[in-house]
This record gives structure tokens, sequence and C-alpha cells, in this order.
């Protein structure tokens, strides 16, 4: 009997321990200390006690980190969990799927992901493949290489001043070698090495000791004349112990004096001391200064701004790039090319993984970016390019396999200009339902040119958008749209002259629906699915506004009567889907009720699994999208 005792007072003693490590881990996951998070959660994880909680923090801790091969690992078990994945799940699944060398599946996690979040501005870089500038392939151009200053710890973020190049580097030295507990990692401070004759750089030396602090430094950036640096730096802030904390990413400056670098402290850019503010760039004039920044109004993680530098030093209002540049993701590492073009990273934009480097030309109204192409950019982090456009050579970030380190630095040489833009004018737009304003998808569009000859045809994305590339300026065209059930509609969108880009907004009529014994409202009024959460039978306010249509339809016809039907798909057992349906179709019903529809107009049926539309039964390999058309709603008339 003892052991019985003893048995049952261990097991909750287990259990409060196991959750007293998990609130530990979420503690220092919330504080970014990655490295040590992951520690804890990978042993909750192999203990048994993987939950969704735990591989999505250790999916994150790893994506922040830029493992992305270990991200895509967690992730995949998270994912194989099912249930309610949130938006930022689905996105960072997607992009280590691609960074793990799975482009096919991460191209359709992120396709769900474009599905799901139609609005994003993500979503619609995924989704829509606009025939837009285009970039000569790198490869056969030029050639890269690992320099040899790199060392095994994380070097990044460089720029080039003639034979000198600085950059920072985690590299420990002697003035203070606390850990970043985000990485595990050294802080990084500021390095330069010089090329020699046979084309290797010199021994990392540190740059300046007058521009040292205890915690990081980096992305220096130098005006035209040379004698002042813009650079990212921790302000150094005091706890309540007195001691030394780290603050927040913010720009500092500092100018040079008989040789020797003095700082000018921090630069007050935002009035609010809560924005992280980091990695300056400089028009080529110097007067324009670049940078990315979390404050408030972003449109993602982080976005790119710019001030004008006044003659006194201070700084016009801080102006968001748009969201032409920015996304919901990270948009950081601003560079301006001495002929005006923006090259900056990101993962909002569509890319081969992680952070890519892109471009766009400042000096071209209605420019769209464009991603460089291989050996450039891979399915890693590619950041922080510094490039002369006179020699076309220039030096860029990666964390790529292959290098020294964590980030390594890599020079690129080249004898000829490998960056060209295609100007192209081109038509967007728009299909919609002209009645709700909601996108049309898979409608068929066709361009005509003013004489009626079709110049292009294609269809509409899941946000109803389409485009036609090279098209002419100073021209009229017709945009035709159609789509079964609905009227053919068009619109003539002119371009002017010089005009590189012009929107259009097509609204189709949705026809008339003959309410007969056997149709299906759902198709009839192209019902969205009606989502429930996992195991869950409440109807969710994004399915009310679906449900409100059929409400409409049962108000204007009060003689109809309908069986609602509820679907699932085929995961689960066979008795588990039909309870879950049934509980579903009841609650759909009592919905309707409560909306006024008489009772006795209405039936609720659960089919569960029994009336799949695709091959996906038990045991076939399908796609959560496949699985998807199978978990549906139906409202058939069955009489009047």
């Amino acid at each position: 009997m003892k052991k019985y005792i003893a048995l049952l007072l261990l097991f909750p003693i287990g259990i409060l321990a196991q959750e007293r490590t998990l609130k530990k881990a979420d503690k220092t996951f919330k504080k970014e200390s990655y490295v040590s998070a992951i520690q804890i959660y990978e042993r909750l994880a192999n203990k048994g006690m993987g939950s969704e909680q735990i591989y999505e923090k250790l999916g994150d801790a790893n994506y922040f980190n830029a493992h992305y091969v270990q991200a895509q690992k967690w992730y995949e078990k998270r994912y194989a969990l099912s249930g309610i994945f949130p938006k930022e799940f689905l996105y960072r699944y997607g992009q280590s799927l691609k960074s793990s060398g799975k482009d096919k599946q991460g191209q359709e996690i992120l396709a769900q992901y474009a599905k799901e979040n139609p609005t994003q501005i993500r979503a619609k870089n995924q989704s829509r493949q606009l025939v837009q500038e285009s970039i000569k392939k790198g490869s056969d151009l030029f050639t890269i290489q690992n320099i040899t200053t790199n060392s095994k710890y994380s070097d990044y973020s460089s720029t080039l001043k003639g034979d000198t190049l600085i950059f920072a580097s985690a590299r420990p030295q002697s003035l203070g070698n606390q850990l970043y507990a985000r990485t595990g990692q050294p802080y990084t401070n500021l390095y330069y090495a010089v090329k020699q004759a046979d084309g290797n750089y010199s021994k990392a030396e540190l740059y300046s000791k007058n521009t040292f602090s205890i915690f990081h430094e980096a992305s220096p950036v130098f005006t035209p004349e040379g004698n002042t640096m813009y650079y990212t730096q921790n302000e150094v802030k005091e706890n309540s112990q007195k001691k030394a904390v780290n603050g927040l990413y913010k720009i500092y400056k500092s100018e040079r004096k008989n040789g020797k670098w003095k700082s000018l402290g921090v630069q007050d850019i935002f009035a609010k001391d809560s924005a992280r503010v980091a990695h300056p760039a400089l028009s080529p004039d110097g007067k324009t200064l670049y940078f990315a920044s979390d404050a408030k109004g972003t449109f993602g993680q982080s976005d790119l701004f710019k001030v004008t530098i006044n003659t006194d030093g201070s700084y016009t209002a801080p102006e968001n790039l748009g969201s032409t540049i920015n996304t919901e993701g990270r948009e950081s590492y601003p560079f301006v090319t001495k002929d005006n073009i923006l090259l900056f990273a990101s993962d909002g934009h569509l890319g081969q993984g992680g952070l890519d480097i892109f471009a766009l030309d400042l000096t071209q109204k209605g420019a769209l970016p464009v991603r460089l192409s291989a050996p450039i950019n891979s399915g890693f982090d590619d950041f922080g390019l510094n490039w002369d456009r006179t020699t076309n050579n220039g030096v860029f970030t990666s964390n790529r396999p292959g290098g020294q380190g964590d980030d390594d630095l890599y020079l690129f040489i080249n004898a000829k200009p490998f960056f060209e833009f295609d100007y192209h004018t081109r038509i967007i737009g728009k299909v919609l339902d002209r009645a709700t304003q909601l996108p049309i998808a898979t409608a068929t569009v066709v361009l005509y040119d003013s004489k009626g000859k079709e110049e292009g045809r294609t269809t509409t994305n899941a946000t109803g958008d389409f485009v036609f590339g090279k098209v002419s300026s100073n021209a009229t065209y017709r945009t035709q749209a159609s789509k079964e059930t609905y009227s053919t509609d068009e619109t003539a969108p002119s371009l002017a002259p010089g005009e590189r880009e012009v929107s259009t907004t097509i609204l189709l009529q949705q026809e008339r629906y003959k309410l007969e014994k056997g149709l299906d409202l759902a198709k009839a009024l192209s019902l969205r699915h009606i989502y429930f959460d996992l195991d869950q039978s409440k109807i969710r306010k994004d399915a009310r506004v679906e449900l409100e249509k059929i409400v409409e339809v049962l108000a204007q016809n009060p003689t109809i009567k309908i069986e609602i039907g509820s679907h699932t798909d085929s995961r689960q057992s066979k008795q588990y889907n039909q309870q879950l349906s049934e509980r579903r179709a009841k609650s759909t019903l009592e919905y309707l009720v409560q909306r006024g529809i008489n009772k006795n107009r209405l039936t609720a049926k659960g089919y569960g699994e029994t009336q799949l539309v695709n091959h996906c039964a038990d045991g076939a390999t399908c796609s959560e999208a496949e699985h998807q058309l199978n978990r549906r709603s139906t409202f058939v008339i069955v009489g009047e």
C-alpha cells in the first residue's frame, strides 16, 4: 500500500515540476534568450511532453536565430498536429521548408498562408507572379569568395572604404566578452581589415576603441567625405542595481578629428524611446539617412524608413518607404548605390528562403523590388550587400553552408554589369463581386488592345488579383473578366506616356439562380468555407459573415426548406468525425434559428467522412489544401 501511495504522490509532483520547467522556458523565450530556451524546450520534448506550444516555440527560437533546418524540423511536428495555425507559423514554416531544400513543400505551405491571409502584403507577394523588372542571371557574370578574415563567429554588416573593409564581428576580444543570450556568442564590435596585394584581407583589428561599448555595434556607414560615421549600437542603461543592461538598438553618430573618432551619441530620430532603430544607410549626397525600425505604425516586424539630415544635424520626421517595399515580415539592411539603387534584405517578398537581397530603382516612379539571382541569394539568410557600381565589386553577408562561421562575409567580383532593370509598364487589377465587394478567385481575365486584338489571358488569384506585364504606354486597353454564375464585364484602363503602372477594378454581377429542389446555396452564393476551431462546434465570427448570406436568402424566400450538411475530412476515426459533423450541423441550425429563421424549415445532418470529394480517404497522402476540400458545409434546398 505504501508503494502505491508513493506513486500517487510522485505523479502530481512530476507534473508540477514539468509545468515549472515550461514556465521557465516561456520566460526565457520572451527575453529572447533563444539558445537557453531551445535547450529547455528540447528537454521537455524529449521527455514526451511535445505539444503545439513547445513545437512552435522550438521552431520560432531556431527561426529567429536563422537556424532554418532545425526550425523546419520542429515546425513540421507542430504542423502534423493540425488545428488552427497562427498566421506567422505558416509563413515561417514555408520559409524554413524552402531554406531546407524542400521548395515545392514550402510553396504549398506559403500558398496555404496566402489563402488564409489574402489581405496581407506577403500573401499577395507569394500568390501573384508579377511580370516585373528583371535582373540578368549572375552565375555566369561574377564569382563570390569567402573572405579570409572571417572567423568561426558571426561576421556581418560590412562597408567598403577603398581597400578597407569595416564590419561587425562577434569574435572574442580583450575589451569585454559578455555573451549575447539570443545567440550564445559574444556581443559584436566593429573591426577592420585591409586588402592585400594577393587579394586576401589582413588580420582583423578592432576599428576604434572610442566607439566601443560592452554590447552590440554594427552596420557602419560613412558620409562622402569619410569623416562622419553612422552605426548601430545598443543603448547602455542602468538597472535598479546600478548595473549596465542592454538597451534597444539605436543609431549612433561619430566624427573623426585629428585621426580619432569621437562619439556624438545616440541620434534622436523618433520622439519616443520605444522603437528600435538600426542599420543606417546614406544617399549618395549624404543628405538622406535610410534605416530599419519597428516603430509604431510599421507594416511588419521591421520596416525601412528615411529622414532628411538638416544642415544643423537634426532630422525631419521619419517617412515609411511604403508597402511597395515593406511587408508584414522583416525589411532591413538598406544600402543605396551611387546611382540611387536601393538594396535591402527581406523575407516578405517572394524569395528563396530566409532573408533575400532585393533591389529597387529609387529614380523610377512605380518601380517594384526585384530579387537578385544566385549565387548572391540562396535558401539561407543573405543580407547587408554593399556594392560599388563603378567597379561592380562588393561584399555581402550570408549564413549559407560552407562558410567559416555563423554569418560570413562574401566578396563578389565581376567584370561586367550584372544588374539591369527592364522597365515595362503593366496593368494590375482586381475582380470583385459587385454586391459583396469580395474578391473573386479563378476568374478569367482577357486583355484586348484598342482594335480588339487579344494581347493576353490570365486568371485571378485567391485575392482576386491579376496582372499583365510588358504592355505599351500611351495606349488604351480593355480588360474583360468572366466566371461561371457571373455576368461578364470589362474596364478600359489607359496608360499615359511614361506611366509604368495602372490599376483597374472589374466588378462582376452574380447571375440569378433558380431556387429549386437540390440546389446547394453554398455553391450558388459562392460561400467561403464555414470554419470551426479544432474539435469545436461553436460558430466563429468569420463564419457568421457567410451564414448571413444564407439568412438573407431564407428571409426573402420564406417557403423554402433546407438541409444543413456538415462534412469532415478522413483524419480521426469515422465515429469521431460523424459525431463532430453532427454537432457542427446542429450548431449551424441553432445559429440560423437565432437569426429569426423558423426551425421547421431547417434540418441538420452530419455526414462525417462519408462523402469525400476527392481521393483523400484513410491512408491516402494528401496536402492540407486537399483535406480542406472535404471540410465543407452544404445548404441544400429540400422542398417548399
